[in-house]
């Protein structure tokens, strides 16, 4: 073996479940963890395969469809399994595309509040947080990246949204407009449009595969602080899944006067942060759990999101995210 840093088996607990679920080791009734069973027998051969999970396109496509935050995931898988014909296709493939940059947006705008970022030094002005346009959306995405990145600030969304990545995206959105007018093609001039785009939304979405890292979580209760039990928007099932998500000291502290269930929250990595009203929630009486949607414009003093799953947007008022619209407001003024 080389002089390299030997890689630990803690190190990749993604692989390791993936491991897992496909390959359990059952000798008569006793059960063994098929990561550490490879690790241990063959160190060599548990890096080939890791290697060959982090290439696998298949692979890589079914974390996106288990692993990413759910407005993403679940349009991703509906559009390649579950639509009704080309132009609903095109439909799912288009709102996979604006959920990726609104899911982008609202973490990454949600981060720069958090860590009371400069915004106005950077350039980011209110009225443009709550612009329509995904170009404005991809603008102060890029902004804020490239200021931390160049300013040596620590943030989460730097880890998970190459640079390199949002040129690609940029260039994405300009494709786009091929969905305009896609209900007046013909069938097959659908299915040749959405030949064309899927490849490059699944480049992208590739790209970003550390967005499997991004929990989306909701407040549900909790016996400790620092342990609550969330409901998770992970993956392309929406039947509201609770699960506990460990929070730090100090950062519990530093959400402590919003952390309750009217907003969303997201865990990267290590850090909770609030994303709401950027991404926030909807819940029918009659329904158990709720669902997650994500804000797309401001009207009349609503804003206006859309709800993932469902074809209806939910309009909200804008005075109920008075408190963590002041944080923004103080870093825009």
């Amino acid at each position: 073996m080389s002089d390299e840093k030997r890689t630990s088996l803690t190190d990749n607990p993604d692989f390791n479940k993936w491991l897992e679920e496909n390959y359990p080791v059952e000798i008569e009734e006793y059960e063994f963890l098929s990561s550490d069973v490879l690790y241990q027998m063959s160190y060599e051969s548990y890096l080939e395969a890791l290697a060959r999970y982090g290439k696998d396109p298949k692979i890589e496509l079914s974390r996106i469809e288990e692993k990413f935050p759910s407005p993403i995931a679940y349009y991703f898988y509906q559009a390649e399994n579950n639509y009704q014909n080309d132009h609903h296709r095109l439909d799912l493939l288009k709102s996979c595309w604006e959920a990726t940059v609104f899911i982008l947006f609202g973490i990454v705008l949600g981060e720069a509040r958090h860590r009371n970022l400069p915004l106005k030094e950077i350039g980011i002005k209110w009225q443009t947080c709550w612009s329509d346009r995904l170009y404005d959306k991809l603008t102060i995405i890029e902004n804020i990246i490239d200021y931390t990145t160049k300013s040596g600030i620590a943030l989460s969304c730097s880890g998970i949204i190459p640079i390199d990545t949002l040129t690609l995206i940029k260039k994405l959105n300009q494709e786009r407009n091929g969905f305009a007018h896609a209900s007046a093609r013909t069938s097959a001039q659908q299915k040749a449009l959405y030949a064309e785009l899927y490849p490059q939304l699944e480049t992208v979405l590739k790209q970003l595969i550390k967005l499997e890292e991004v929990t989306l979580f909701r407040y549900y209760e909790a016996e400790t602080p620092l342990y609550p039990r969330c409901e998770i928007f992970q993956g392309v099932s929406m039947d509201g899944k609770k699960e506990i998500i460990p929070i730090q000291k100090d950062n519990y502290v530093n959400i402590i006067d919003h952390f309750n269930r009217e907003s969303i929250f997201v865990k990267i990595f290590e850090e909770v942060f609030c994303v709401s009203p950027f991404i926030h929630y909807f819940q029918e009486e009659h329904e158990p759990n709720a669902l997650i949607c994500f804000y797309k414009k401001h009207a009349s003093g609503k804003y206006i999101h859309e709800v993932v799953s469902k074809s209806q947007n939910k309009d909200f008022d804008v005075a109920i995210f008075d408190l963590i619209n002041e944080r923004l407001k103080e870093l825009v003024n």
